[in-house]
């Protein structure tokens, strides 16, 4: 049972078609690459770049080039692009594909929202609840078991690469340096952190989902003249416990939670500010 065939049973209204969405998410994943590609196409047509063109060949192909500036050029350029700046458009393809995957998550789990609201037979309400909850659990261990070794090493890659080029944004002299540079870096921090942003909000919105579940689910108990209390009891202690159970994880190893993303951020932001700082230090 995929995620795309329990969300179709589950949904009362027809969604939107997420088609455009995917598609503008793959373009902005060769966003990158273009730069890059633009940026090397421009290093070829610089005057004197034979020489550098040449050595930079004979260090990927062990030595070996070719005596026209313009088939090294080539070359260079279609390394450049299906190997080495594969890494930014096979991580910038996951996190849209796992974006996708976690709107259709969250709609399924917010989808029990809708329908709680009708029950105010406690009986209904936990029959319903352990047909819903069954499905839901059972939908978010089909995605750890397909994505949660994957977004542990994807975060550690863009993590690593927000870190890496804040470090070169911080201690650089940009009066020395060519403004391409500048830009290439600038360019990825600003897909790194867009990409977490994006894949760490849907991720977030899952959990939220969640815990409006359990909200409705307090409601609907709240509104109910039953005097059943071991129902009730029971009813509130599965709705108590639902948010905890519906998280997205990096292969168990951290939540996917606003904590989460809190603690990333600040922690990034604190490690830019103590970067300018030792560089107003050490330039005394």
């Amino acid at each position: 049972m995929c995620l795309q065939d329990v969300h179709s049973r589950l949904q009362s209204k027809k969604c939107h078609s997420q088609r455009p969405q995917l598609l503008a998410g793959t373009c902005i994943c060769y966003i990158l690459p273009g730069v890059l590609l633009w940026y090397s196409i421009l290093f070829c047509a610089s005057p004197g770049a034979e020489d550098e063109l040449k050595s930079l060949l004979e260090d990927v192909f062990f030595g070996w080039s070719t005596e026209n500036k313009w088939a090294n050029c080539v070359i260079v350029n279609l390394f450049d692009h299906f190997i080495a700046n594969q890494e930014y458009v096979q991580s910038g393809l996951i996190i849209v594909l796992c974006w996708y995957l976690f709107g259709i998550l969250k709609r399924i789990v917010l989808s029990f929202v809708d329908i709680s609201r009708d029950e105010y037979d406690l009986e209904s309400l936990l029959t319903l609840y352990e047909k819903y909850s069954k499905t839901i659990y059972q939908c978010i261990s089909l995605s750890e078991q397909a994505l949660s070794l994957l977004l542990l090493l994807l975060y550690g890659f863009v993590i690593f690469s927000i870190f890496s080029v804040t470090t070169f944004l911080m201690r650089a002299k940009f009066s020395r340096l060519p403004i391409s540079i500048v830009i290439n870096e600038a360019t990825v921090f600003l897909v790194m952190i867009t990409g977490f942003s994006f894949l760490s909000f849907q991720a977030i919105a899952i959990h939220d989902a969640a815990v409006k579940v359990k909200n409705s689910v307090l409601v609907t108990v709240s509104k109910s003249n039953s005097f059943d209390w071991d129902i009730k009891c029971l009813i509130l202690t599965m709705a108590a416990e639902f948010p905890s159970k519906v998280v997205v994880t990096g292969w168990g190893l951290f939540p996917l939670k606003r904590s989460f993303f809190s603690r990333t951020t600040s922690g990034i932001f604190t490690y830019a500010v103590v970067l300018a700082q030792l560089g107003e230090e050490t330039s005394k």
